[in-house]
């Protein structure tokens, strides 16, 4: 059996790497990514029980949605386990649950029999966020016992890549560096897999150019190529692309936010920001924040501000009904691409 451990907490990649084959007697797992939850619950189920066979007679699963009896919790772990090394019982949908039904968890976790493991799946989002701090009401759960291990599986930008990379090969694909920061700028492994499942099915080489629309909303992949065809200086492209994106005056709105929008972070990053900083900071995809890092190094600090007050001023003006938002688009992309 385990020895007694003190607390402590590790994140997704870690433990998938070398996953416990003892584990603590309470583990939490907690974050954004319910899909990696479930890959971490199926790692100690398989620590605890290895027999698939006897898991139907050792393991025990809890919807602490579905039920108010958390006393179920103390009386199945307090089982013995039947030709198995450990009772494994899993609790899973506290992350809806209030305080005191929370409390009431963390008391029926406090005194654990030593061939039990009570993994708490409190992943995912909860349904009313307001004033909610899922982490640290996952370390509640996680100091009930001395004896625990608290699992996060959120990613970030860089884990998503790491992700991506291990996945991406299990599926038999390759991906170009570009390709692998494209998509995980998205910060969401679900949507990462879902690309990755249907791309891998169309190409083994997959390029930053496949998954680019998976990266970007549509609407936003073509202002991409309309903010590229200004900033490489073709004017003529850039009006055909704003054609194709404008068909009532109003719409030209959206290309001048983005547009606006592009100068400026060009703008700050010249000015020392850091790519990965300046997109958490302002919430933006950090994949299209770094593409712009080698923008504009032709033109002046004092150029650069001039396209940042240009495409301001247009859309200040065109907001406020002083210059019709399609015509205002036209100026700001020959300005700006003659500019170049």
């Amino acid at each position: 059996m385990p020895a007694k451990k003190t607390a402590g907490k590790i994140g997704y990649l870690q433990f998938i790497a070398a996953p416990p084959k003892e584990p603590p007697r309470l583990v939490v797992v907690a974050g954004k990514e319910p899909i990696l939850a479930d890959e971490v619950v199926a790692a100690l189920v398989a620590a605890a029980v290895p027999d698939e066979s006897m898991r139907a007679l050792n393991v025990d699963v809890i919807d602490a949605r579905a039920s108010d009896d958390y006393g179920a919790i103390t009386e199945k772990t307090a089982a013995m386990p039947f030709l198995a090394p450990r009772r494994a019982v899993i609790v899973r949908g506290t992350i809806d649950l209030k305080k005191e039904e929370r409390d009431e968890i963390v008391a029926a976790a406090a005194d654990l029999a030593e061939q039990a493991l009570l993994v708490i799946d409190h992943s995912g989002k909860p349904a009313r966020p307001q004033g909610r701090k899922p982490m640290d009401e996952a370390a509640a759960f996680a100091k009930a016992s001395a004896d625990s291990l608290l699992v996060d599986v959120t990613l970030n930008a860089a884990g998503c890549q790491r992700y991506i990379e291990n996945y991406a090969a299990s599926l038999g694909v390759k991906m170009d560096d570009d390709a692998a920061g494209a998509l995980a700028s998205l910060e969401n492994v679900t949507e990462i897999r879902n690309a990755l499942d249907l791309l891998s099915l169309l190409k083994k080489q997959i390029t930053e150019a496949d998954v680019r629309e998976y990266a970007l909303p549509s609407s936003d992949v073509k202002f991409w190529d309309l903010a590229g065809a200004i900033n490489d200086g073709k004017a003529s492209l850039a009006l055909a692309l704003a054609k194709e994106l404008v068909s009532d005056p109003g719409d030209a709105i959206g290309p001048l936010i983005w547009l606006a929008g592009e100068q400026q972070i060009i703008w700050e990053l010249r000015n020392g920001a850091r790519g990965a900083d300046y997109a958490a900071a302002t919430g933006q995809n950090a994949w299209r924040v770094n593409k712009l890092l080698g923008v504009g190094r032709d033109l002046t600090k004092k150029e650069l501000k001039e396209r940042v007050d240009i495409t301001m001023a247009a859309l200040e003006r065109s907001l406020t009904g002083r210059r019709q938002a399609d015509q205002a688009l036209e100026e700001v992309i020959v300005r700006l691409a003659t500019k170049k």
